[in-house]
């Protein structure tokens, strides 16, 4: 059946040849923050929009580099600008905007009637950053304004707690990479801040490092990974139960929305395991799609459409052998 679909990109085995991937979205500068400030990491933590992120922290899942770079090594040759397409064990399945909208539950519909530049000053921190124009990175977050932020008001230090799993987490840069003004402002009012569309700026983000990683590696030993990686993990051990149970246990069995906060686990997997469950998969349990709906009945939902997509017949005749089983 291999021969129905596009060639991989990647060469066969060429998840053996790299050294080390360099990962981006760390638990770890959440952790810290949770330390010295619990009151305001409690009060995100209840929030609609990024408490559930958080959960990924809370519930102790392990990252999977292996589990990673083993996948990205698995995308097919399609032209399509906004979803990636791979082959595992002679099947195909489909990572989009669609399957990390299931996976985080962040907001992917565009608002442009909300101006999100606008931003009222408090005459604190924050305020001071932004009419200043100072530069504000997650290494001055954790060696610095961790160690004063208690002289500060109980709101910009709930503003930091945001900032960190937005620039830490969710878009995932390096410590030394500024955090845009952009999102110091969006911190600002917290209303806007939830409007904004974290999915589709997140997901942008993360098929963009995708794309590079996909091309340092077939020039480097090691590459880094930008994004909010983990929900690809969790995208990956949701598409193919078997690789989640190598990994930890969902927390609930039917639980079909914002799929993030639902597993936990610290299992190390090898790629050895996932070639040796590739090689025995003949009946095992994938889902080439998966929607809030559920995964038995998910399908290719147009409500994720972008305009300017590219049409690829491909895709097209992958799909319809989809629909044909």
């Amino acid at each position: 059946m291999a021969n129905l679909f596009p060639k991989c990109i990647l060469e066969e085995e060429a998840e053996t040849k790299m050294d080390k991937i360099n990962n981006n979205c760390r638990r770890t500068i959440l952790k810290t923050v949770k330390v010295v400030l619990k009151d305001e990491y409690g009060e995100v933590l209840k929030d609609p929009v990024f408490g559930p992120i958080l959960a990924i922290v809370e519930n102790k899942l392990i990252y999977s580099g292996k589990i990673i770079h083993s996948f990205i090594c698995k995308q097919l040759k399609v032209s399509k600008l906004h979803e990636l397409w791979f082959l595992f064990a002679n099947r195909p399945l489909k990572f989009s905007m669609q399957e990390f909208y299931v996976v985080t539950g962040l907001k992917f519909r565009e608002e442009p009637e909300i101006d999100f530049n606008n931003w009222k000053s408090d005459k604190g921190f924050w305020s001071i950053v932004l009419t200043k124009n100072r530069k504000i990175n997650l290494l001055i977050i954790r060696d610095e304004l961790l160690k004063i932020c208690n002289e500060w008001t109980y709101v910009d230090r709930v503003r930091l707690v945001y900032l960190c799993i937005i620039h830490g987490f969710v878009i995932a840069k390096d410590l030394r990479v500024f955090i845009p003004q952009e999102f110091i402002r969006l911190v600002m009012d917290f209303e806007k801040m939830w409007m904004y569309p974290w999915g589709l700026r997140a997901y942008d983000e993360l098929i963009a490092s995708i794309f590079k990683a996909r091309e340092d590696s077939h020039l480097k030993s090691s590459y880094v990974l930008d994004g909010f990686s983990y929900a690809y993990q969790i995208w990956i051990m949701e598409a193919i139960p078997d690789i989640g149970s190598m990994v930890g246990k969902k927390i609930k069995k039917k639980m079909t929305k914002v799929r993030c906060r639902n597993w936990k686990g610290s299992g190390k997997v090898s790629y050895q395991d996932i070639t040796s469950l590739e090689s025995h998969f003949d009946k095992g349990q994938l889902f080439p799609f998966i929607s809030s709906t559920g995964s038995l009945d998910a399908i290719d939902n147009a409500e994720f459409f972008r305009e300017d997509e590219k049409n690829d017949e491909r895709v097209g005749r992958i799909v319809a052998l989809i629909g044909a089983k």
